[in-house]
Formats: structure tokens, sequence, C-alpha cells
């Protein structure tokens, strides 16, 4: 990037490690894409001629610093997160040697690795425009710097780049079906938490004055026989069992279920697709009976949580029964730790559990009694209720009356613990909205639910839900169908616009369509296909070599298009007449030079074979009108030339014979 390059390949070049970096901005340190930036622009005064680049010592230390820097930020160079750091900072050094043409190649390299890398993190339909794009033009700097010619012009080097990636399409296709797959991912990123009505290790309803609607997917599924209804799906994830009177914690890990609950229902089977949201979290139909696809474990409280984090679109077939009973006797343990609430707080409370308590003699009928309160006490449902003070369950059930799902199911597990009945809460998702493009049901952020479990005698952990008295139509809709829901502008756009919900259910079909079947091809979709094509059921051997063999036949079909298209262009017909008149003539000793125009070898040939003197005329002159003269050479005149050639052949043909016939005997 100085005198020995073009602007062009040099801005191409810029422009393209650039994309490369924004494509990670959402990801990497800040510090790092602001490296990026700073050498993008010194590089770029530079080629104004308004800078001076440092030297070797200077360059050596920089390099060291980011390195250091990209250390201490990560605690590691490894992995994708440090890796893509790491390429970034050390693409922008480069950028300060870049001195020659092999230099400015290995920064457009780098901004193809940076394209891998994002493709690696996150594999969204709405992001494979972004990576196609980078790669092009990536692609494009280095067809532009191929190109030392002053003349390139963009669309040239677009155009060459574009080709050439289209010669990869067939081979890319190929690895894509035939390459072997294997479980698991290669690098793992954690993803961002934001403050949306996502889920996860504790609930704070209480210090939350407004619940923000995300329309984000949580996960798609897809039942194999009729779905349940809204009011029944129930979507299980962290169970909740420490309260310190504000906030409600997972606490420590429950040991693995052991048991088997008592399941009073058909199995309902069905096929989910979970977008990543960075916690090891699964969210299947209460209660699941069974998790494949995924190397997960039970808990004791019913959560289903997979060894590692989902940092990636993942899909898992499941087995839940929507009636079941827990089978055994509650450990002492468990009772203890589900009827723990703090000491001195939310007194009011407590007196009223003890109260409730009094008017009924089961702990079942407390449970149901406890209930009307929350449907007859004047309770309303509010995505914005107001702060709540110091003992927040006083202050809810006493003062404002007003929450959502986690103030209600918070503050109905307190009385049952108030009353010595082990109770907890349970956050997931509950509901979900048909996507009728895609054939499966979207359960989104603002799907997010909290409800509570008691235990009963005789019948185990009972699902209440108190949000289900307060705002029945907030189970059989969603969040943002509730009575005040002040849902986001997004939300009540598409809640009043039909054709925008189609265009969003069309949208997310076809991103479901990408997640499923190009993201999530996996083994036995590979199997599926290979069936369908007819190759049956291949080992990782056999697919080895049909890879093999169908990589040397593309190699082959790209070698033969290569040797074509550098093949030299083929010559008009009347081309190819005039090279057969000047055959002939060297056949017959005539020499002619590339010098020679058409007039002068006609002279000469009608000088050296005058046997054939008229039709070298008569075949010299249409040349010359056709090629010169504006004559159109049609197939007739075409024809016309042919005869012609042929006359003087025979003519030439036939002199020849008699000069070299032996002389008759004497």
């Amino acid at each position: 990037m100085n005198t020995l390059l073009q602007p062009l390949p040099a801005r191409l070049l810029l422009m393209a490690f650039g994309a490369g970096c924004l494509l990670h901005v959402d990801r990497a340190p800040l510090w790092c894409i602001a490296v990026a930036a700073a050498t993008l622009l010194a590089r770029w005064l530079h080629i104004q001629g308004r800078l001076a680049l440092p030297g070797r010592g200077p360059r050596i230390a920089i390099t060291l610093v980011l390195a250091l820097a990209v250390w201490f930020s990560f605690r590691t160079l490894n992995g994708l997160a440090a890796g893509s750091a790491l390429l970034i900072v050390m693409g922008a050094a480069k950028l300060l040697e870049t001195r020659t043409l092999s230099d400015a190649v290995v920064v457009a390299i780098v901004a193809l690795v940076l394209v891998l890398a994002a493709a690696l993190d996150r594999q969204g339909l709405a992001r494979l425009p972004l990576y196609v794009g980078t790669g092009w033009l990536a692609l494009a700097s280095i067809a532009a710097l191929g190109s030392m010619r002053a003349a390139v012009s963009a669309r040239s080097a677009f155009l060459t780049a574009g080709s050439t990636a289209l010669y990869a399409v067939p081979f890319a296709a190929l690895c894509f079906v035939l390459m072997p797959r294997l479980p698991g991912a290669l690098w793992a990123m954690p993803g961002g938490a934001g403050a949306t009505t996502g889920l996860s290790d504790e609930m704070s309803p209480g210090n939350i004055s407004e619940l923000s609607i995300s329309e984000e997917i949580a996960f798609r599924v897809r039942f194999d026989g009729p779905p349940p209804p809204p009011q029944q799906r129930y979507w299980r994830g962290p169970v909740l069992h420490d309260f310190d009177g504000y906030t409600w914690r997972r606490g420590i890990d429950q040991p693995m279920r052991t048991r088997r609950d008592e399941m009073l229902s058909p199995p309902l089977r069905y096929h989910v697709m979970l977008e990543p949201h960075g916690r090891n979290y699964l969210f299947p139909l209460d209660m699941p009976a069974s998790i494949d696809g995924v190397g997960m474990r039970f808990l004791a409280d019913g959560q289903a949580l997979a060894w590692r984090q989902i940092t990636a679109p993942l899909a898992y077939d499941a087995v839940s029964h929507l009636q079941w009973r827990s089978s055994g006797e509650l450990t002492g343990y468990i009772r203890g730790l589900d009827t723990r609430l703090p000491p001195g707080r939310n007194a009011r409370s407590v007196a009223l559990a003890r109260e409730l308590r009094g008017t009924v003699d089961t702990d079942a009928q407390f449970a149901a009694r406890v209930l009307e309160y929350f449907g007859a006490g004047g309770f309303e449902y509010s995505l914005t209720p107001p702060l709540l003070d110091y003992d927040s369950i006083d202050d809810l059930l006493f003062r404002t009356k007003l929450g959502f799902c986690g103030h209600f199911a918070s503050a109905y597990v307190t009385l049952m613990r108030a009353a010595g009945v082990p109770a907890r809460v349970v956050t997931g998702y509950q509901g979900g909205a048909w996507n009728a493009l895609g054939g499966y049901y979207t359960v989104r952020q603002s799907d997010a639910h909290a409800w509570a479990e008691v235990w009963l005698e005789g019948s185990g952990w009972t699902r209440f839900d108190p949000t289900g008295v307060v705002a029945p139509q907030r189970l059989q809709r969603g969040a943002t169908d509730a009575p005040e829901a002040s849902r986001g502008n997004a939300a009540a756009l598409f809640g009043e616009a039909r054709w925008l919900r189609g265009l969003r259910d069309a949208w997310e079909a076809a991103g479901g369509w990408w997640q499923e079947q190009v993201v999530g091809f996996n083994r036995a979709k590979q199997r599926d296909l290979l069936e369908k094509l007819g190759l049956g059921r291949l080992d990782y051997g056999a697919l080895a070599l049909l890879l093999t063999a169908g990589g040397a036949l593309w190699a082959l079909l790209l070698l033969a298009l290569l040797a074509r298209r550098t093949a030299p262009p083929r010559r008009d017909p009347l081309a190819r007449l005039w090279d057969g008149f000047l055959a002939l003539l060297g056949r017959h000793g005539i020499a002619v030079a590339d010098h020679d125009g058409p007039d002068a070898i006609r002279r000469r040939a009608q000088r050296e074979l005058p046997q054939a003197a008229g039709d070298i005329d008569v075949f010299a002159a249409e040349y010359a009108r056709l090629r010169y003269g504006g004559g159109e050479a049609d197939a007739p005149a075409i024809a016309a030339m042919k005869g012609r050639l042929s006359a003087i052949a025979r003519a030439t043909t036939a002199a020849r014979r008699r000069r070299t016939a032996p002389a008759a005997p004497g």
C-alpha cells in the first residue's frame, strides 16, 4: 500500500479489512475495534501522503503490546473469542508494515478469516448477506492486487472474484453433503446478557419497574401429533429455591434425578430448535420424561441442564407428560430448603398465611384457598408495576396489588412457606404462537413466565399459577396480550398489523428452515439425504471415498473449463478460408510474409500458379471485399468462397500430377 500498489487495490483492501472487523463489533472488546479503526485511518492518511508510518522498532513494540493486551483481556489466546480479537489486532498491526504485494495479500486473507470466525460464531440467516458481501469484497481486493494494471476497474475485480467464488460452489455443496458430521461445536463463545424477558439464575420482581418486551425467539417447537392447548404449554426452565425477601435464586445445584415420577397422561413427542442463550438450560414441556440429541442431565427438581453452555443453535427431541404425580416422600433437606423464609421480613404476609391456613384442613385446600385469594383480592396484571419497598411481598399484597407473573409467583410461594407448606418458584416460558409457514410454534422471550409448585402429600409437586386467576388471558394469548401489557413499539406494531405478522412469520420460517436444514445439518439428516439420493447408509470410510471421487471429478471439470477459457479464440469462417488458401500456397513453395496484404499475395500466387490464376483472382478479390470492403460474410458468400478455394486446389493438384508423371516408354 505504497507507490507499488494502485489506488483501487489499496482502497478495496482497507474496505475488506474494515468490513471484516465490523462483523465482530458487538463481540470483540471495544479497544480491539478502536485499534483497527485507528490503523485504517492511519493507513488511509499514509496513502494520501499526509502521514508517515512507524519504523521497524515501534512496529515490533506495538505488536507485542497488542498481543499482551489480548492475553490480559481473555487470559488466553485460544478459542474463538480470543482468537478473533487477536486476529483483528494482528491484522491492524500488519497494515502498519504493508510494503509489498505479498503483505497486502496477507491482510486480505486476514479479512477472509475474520469472515470465517464470524460465521463460526453466529450462523443466523440475517447475517448471511453480511458474510457473503464481506467475503466477496476481500476476494475482489485479492483480484485487484493480482492485476497490477493501472487500468483495473472495481467492476472487473468484483466480476473476477464472483466468478472464482462460483467455481467453488459445486465443491462446497459436495463437502456439505458428504463431509462426515461429528457431534458438538468446534468453538464456543459466551453470549451477552441483556435486560429482556429472558431467564436467568435469579428473579427480583420487586426491583423491576418496567419489564421490557423482547420479540426475539427463544425456541421453536414442532409437535409430532396434535399440540396441547396454550394454557397447558408450560416450558420448564430454572427452578428457584432460595429467597432473601427480595430476590429468588437457584441456590446450590440439586442432585440428579434418580426417581421417576408417575406419568398419568400419554407421552407427547416434539422437536425443539433452541436459540443460543449463553446458559445451559433446556426448556422441555412440563413434565419431561426424556431428551435426546444433546448431552444433558435432569436434576431432582425437574430442571433439564445441558452439559455445556448453549452458545449456538441447538436441536433436540423430547418426550413429556402433561399429567404426572411425584412418587416417594419429600426428604428432610428439601422440605427445609423449600419452607425457608428470611427472618423478620414480610410480617403481614406471614400473618395472612397463618390466618388462611387456619380456615382449611389440608395443604391442598390451603393451596386452593390462597389461589382464590389472588383471584378475588383485586390484583391486576401489569408489566409496569411500581417499585416495591423493603418488605416486597407485604407491599405487593396490601398496597400496590399490581404486578406480573414474577410478582404473583413470588408472593404465592411466600404464603405457602409461611404456613409450613414446601413450595418453590419455577421459571420458564408459557404458550407459543403458531407459524403456519414454518409448521411450528414460536416461543419468544416475551413468553417468559413464572409459576409456583407446591408439595402436596399423595400428589407430590403440583403446579399452581396465580397469574392464571389474576389474568387468565395471559395464559391463553401471551404476555403482550395481557391487560395493560405496555408492549414495546415493535410488539405493538406486529400485534396491530396482520400483514406485518405475515411478513415476520415468513422471515422466521425461512430462518427456521436455515437453522434446521443447513446449520443443523447433522449425521441423521445427512443419512436421510443420502438415502433419498439412493446411496444408502454409508459409513465414514465410504463417505471419504465418495468425497474424494467427487472432488477429483470437480477438479477435472474445473481444469477443462479453465483450459477452454484460456484457449485462443476460434477464428471466424472467413479467416479460416484465408488460412486454408495460405496453407495451399505453402504446399507449393510460395512464401508469404506476415506483412503481406491480400493484393500482394494474390499477384504472387497468380505468377507462381498460372493454371489457377483466374480462380485466385476471384477468391482474393472476394476475400478483400468481405473482410475490408463492408461486404456481408453470410452463408452463401462463405459457400461460394469454399467452392472457389476447392477449384484452386483441383487446378494446382492436376498441374502437379502432370509435372511429376513418368514419361511414356519410347
